[in-house]
């Protein structure tokens, strides 16, 4: 069987399946997803607020959407609104197999 630019002679893609099922994988990017979802209501909440004053500019601008995006990472890491929980749930329902709970998952 001959593989051009990723796919097979039958036309379909050949698929990496090796990093999909993992339980690492489901809790990392559901932690990144709930992560991205904090970032977007910091930035809400930064557009509702009154702007100007003596200390507005671009660079604090860049700066503040810095230090919002790094506390949704810890926001998400260390004190989750169960937005991760809930969708790595409902991503293990439509797997194959069973995925087992983790400790820290279990007594909430």
């Amino acid at each position: 069987m001959t593989t051009i630019n990723g796919l097979q002679n039958g036309g379909t893609a050949a698929v990496d399946s090796s990093r999909q099922n993992t339980r690492a994988n489901l809790d990392k990017a559901a932690q990144q997803f709930e992560a991205v979802f904090v970032n977007l209501m910091l930035k809400q909440a930064r557009q509702a607020a009154p702007e100007g004053g003596l200390f507005q500019s671009e660079g604090l601008k860049t700066f503040r959407e810095m230090q919002d995006r790094e506390l949704a990472g810890a926001l998400a890491k260390h004190s989750p609104l169960g937005i991760a929980e809930a969708l790595k749930d409902f991503l293990a329902r439509g797997r194959e197999t069973p995925v087992p709970a983790t400790s820290e998952g279990e007594a909430k």
